[in-house]
């Protein structure tokens, strides 16, 4: 079915707390008008910061539910080094 081993899932939720939405199972998947929704709810443009399509990102990322790519919207929203691993300077 979907990944669940996200080593972000635990920020994610955290930020999860701090919206007035709950957010979605992790056995539901992305479809587009869903992250339309997830978009316009948390005032991210996805498309424009990725240069990539709803559609492109489903269809390569077949695995991930839509908790996930919500998690990214969150980590996104708060800015650089909100948590999420893939943030985090692993240089050292």
């Amino acid at each position: 079915m979907f990944r669940t081993d996200f080593l972000d899932s635990g920020a994610w939720s955290e930020m999860g707390k701090n919206i007035p939405y709950n957010l979605p199972d992790w056995t539901r998947p992305c479809i587009p008008e869903d992250m339309t929704w997830w978009c316009e709810r948390l005032n991210v443009d996805y498309e424009t910061i990725t240069n990539t399509t709803h559609q492109e990102f489903i269809e390569l990322n077949k695995d991930w539910p839509l908790r996930s790519w919500v998690g990214l919207l969150l980590e996104e929203r708060n800015g650089p080094r909100a948590n999420g691993s893939r943030n985090k300077d692993h240089s050292r």
